[in-house]
């Protein structure tokens, strides 16, 4: 291959974004990521603590979204595959367990 070639797949691979827009991508899906958690922690310890009981529900769109990311990026990337997979099966034991605990407990 050309180097044109080779540019050219690159550009039409990352929709013509360079390598530190795709990055800051990525940086900013962690960090929206980490600040949902944090809020929905925070409304589901103020369930727990006011005595409203707890909804499961909303603590398992979080976990799913963790288990997701590193279930992903475990498949797809070599490197800390075992370990990437491992925490993304624990999130989605996790998940399993607040959906069913949602619905069983209506």
């Amino acid at each position: 291959m050309r180097k044109e070639e080779i540019l050219e797949k690159s550009r039409k691979d990352n929709k013509n974004k360079d390598e530190y827009e795709i990055e800051m991508d990525k940086r900013a899906t962690r960090i929206g990521g980490l600040f949902a958690l944090f809020l929905t922690t925070v409304y589901y310890c103020y369930e727990i603590f006011t005595g409203k009981g707890t909804n499961p529900a909303l603590y398992s769109i979080i976990t799913s979204f963790c288990a997701g990311s590193y279930i992903y990026v475990g498949i797809r990337v070599a490197r800390n595959r075992k370990i990437n997979l491992f925490a993304g099966i624990i999130w989605l034991i996790l998940t399993i367990s607040l959906v069913i605990s949602y619905f069983v407990g209506r």
